[in-house]
Formats: structure tokens, sequence, C-alpha cells
């Protein structure tokens, strides 16, 4: 297949260079220009806060939709555009000034670490990363994947990333014991189906849906299985020169977002009804619902300031991360206190 890419014990820093060029398509934005031109400005004739937010078309960014479409981003006093963004788009945004916020996930942290200009301020929800095996096969377990080809959405995304966390603890050598094998998210399935693949890990709803047709069956969940069910998988990522120019309005996204997950959680249906008769989604607001209950949808800063330091130490861990950088310089580069809680968390 034309985007296959394998990861092979001879290529043993492959998912540190690919994590340089691929952390979710963000990697060599570079850091803060002083000429951005920010899209954060005031209306004179609403007294509004124009902004923009970007958003990829995933379950779990139905906090942005919501916000948007219920008001939250009103009540904080901003007037947000809403632009969908592929991977180059949103690097030259976020260089640019042009976007100045978007949900992200700890593949992130690399691009940060280079300078790319975006602090992570508060944890939105936990969950929505899994691995399957074909519903008869043989893997029972993490460590039953020693010698088999693995499928990933991307080489060094969030998936591989969480995945090589369980192979380390069970003892495998993620870079020599497994090999890896990037498709799109919609052609794991098939070639999972096709045998050219054992097992693989990616976002929802592309797991969900192969066991809900009785295709597969979980191996992973990160929603529900240790040490990553109380760690958050996707946060609020705002752009660093808006916390420095305009700290307020970057409270003002971060409350509003925030607010927005906690409705999620309370009303997950009407926000999954949201995002499919909007268009943010293709899925049936069936399965979106069943997605999003799944989800623990705890919005924190304290929590995140936590799942922020525990990526840290573990992608230093894997080589992802530069071993000589400081783990404390990292968590200040990568998360910014905008507002001190959340409802107390």
């Amino acid at each position: 297949m034309k985007n296959e890419r394998k990861f092979t014990k001879k290529a043993g820093v492959l998912l540190l260079a690919a994590v340089l060029a691929l952390s979710l398509g963000l990697t060599g934005c570079g850091s803060d220009k002083s000429d951005s031109k920010a899209s954060s400005s005031k209306d004179s004739s609403s007294g509004k806060t124009k902004v923009t937010i970007a958003y990829s078309g995933g379950t779990c960014e139905a906090p942005l939709y919501v916000a948007y479409h219920k008001g939250y981003f009103k009540k904080e006093g901003l007037d947000v555009t809403m632009v969908e963004a592929g991977f180059d788009e949103l690097k030259q945004g976020l260089a640019s000034g042009k976007i100045d916020a978007a949900e992200g996930n700890f593949a992130w942290l690399k691009s940060i670490e280079q300078g790319l200009g975006l602090k992570l301020t508060a944890g939105v929800h936990t969950g929505c990363i899994r691995a399957v095996v074909p519903a008869n096969s043989t893997v029972k377990t993490v460590a039953d994947l020693k010698g088999k080809t693995i499928g990933v959405d991307s080489i060094g995304g969030g998936p591989q990333i969480a995945l090589s966390v369980k192979l380390r603890e069970a003892g495998l050598d993620p870079q020599k014991d497994v090999s890896w094998k990037a498709y799109e998210g919609n052609l794991l399935d098939t070639a999972l189906q096709k045998g050219e693949i054992q097992a693989y890990m990616t976002w929802d709803p592309f797991p969900p849906q192969a066991v809900a047709d009785g295709k597969a069956r979980y191996l992973l969940d990160i929603g529900q299985d240790k040490p990553f069910k109380d760690k958050y998988c996707c946060f609020i990522g705002i752009r660093s020169s808006l916390i420095k120019e305009d700290k307020e309005t970057a409270a003002k996204i971060t409350r509003a977002i925030l607010a927005a997950s906690d409705y999620v959680n309370e009303h997950p249906e009407e926000a999954a009804k949201i995002a499919v008769d909007n268009k943010y989604i293709g899925s049936s607001v069936e399965l979106n619902t069943k997605l999003i209950k799944e989800y623990n949808w705890a919005p924190s800063i304290k929590q995140a300031k936590e799942s922020v330091k525990f990526y840290i130490k573990e992608l230093k861990a894997q080589g992802i991360l530069d071993k000589d950088s400081s783990e404390s310089q990292l968590y200040k580069d990568t998360f910014a206190e905008v507002i001190s809680d959340y409802n107390g968390k």
C-alpha cells in the first residue's frame, strides 16, 4: 500500500525520527515569532474577542463543538470561528498565529520540546485510544505481541506511544520485539482482516466499530487500563504567544471548553447529535453517543499537570524526548496555568 511505513529492528530510531516529523503534523512549526499575525482581536461592534479554534473531526473533540453551538464561547465574551485543519493547515496556522487553540494530546510533547509555540492549559478527558486484535486471534495479552506486526495511524503518534508503554511493561522492546506499519485510520481494519497486521491501535471510532461488527476484540483500552485510565489523553492546547500577550483570552477559551466538557458528560446524546448534525464527524449519533459515554469527562487543571509530568517521563524513557533535556524545564515549556483550577479540580 502506498502509505504504509514499516518500523523494523534495523530502524531502531524511527519512532523518534517520525515523532520529529509527524507529531500530529505539528513538528517544524518552530517557536513563536514576534511578527506573527494573531487571529484574536477585539470586535468593536460586538465587544467580543475574535478567536479561531481548529478541529480535526474526532468524537473526542465534542467539547469544542458544544462550546460553539451551545454558547459557552459567547458566554466568555468570545467570537469564535471554527476551522477544520489537517496536519499542514494546523501547523501553518499555529506558526502564523492564525489559529489560537485546538484539542491536542501527549504526542505534541516532542514538538513542544523542539520549540513549538503552543502550551497545554487543561485536561479534557481520558480514553479514546484502543488496541484490537482479530476476534479469533491467539493474542491474549500485550506480551503475546512479540514478533507480531502492529498497525497504527502514524509512526510516532499517540497510539504507538501508548502501546509502547504497555510493551515495555510486558518486558518487550518496542523498537526490536515488534514491527510497526502505518495506515490511514479507515484502512487499519482491512489490513487486520487481510492478515497484514496482527493487531492495531488507533483513535476511536475505528476500534469500537470493528468490535461492534464482530471482527475484533479489545486488547488495550486506555480509558480502562492502567497506567492510562486516570491520565488524560486529550488536552486544551493554546498558542503560546496568545497566552503571553493576552492571558485573559486564553483563560476564557480554557473555561469555555472545560464547561462544555461538563455538558458533554451530562448530555452525551445531545453532544453526539451536535457533532453529527453539523457534520463535524461522519459516524452515527448512536455510535458517537456510546463512545462519549465511555470516556471519563473529568475536566481539570490539577490532574492535567500530573498527566503531563507522567508523559514527559514516559516519552523520555522511550527515547522520544531528548535524554539530556530537563523534565522540569520541559514541563514549564509544555503547561501554562491560565486558570488556577476548574471547580476546585
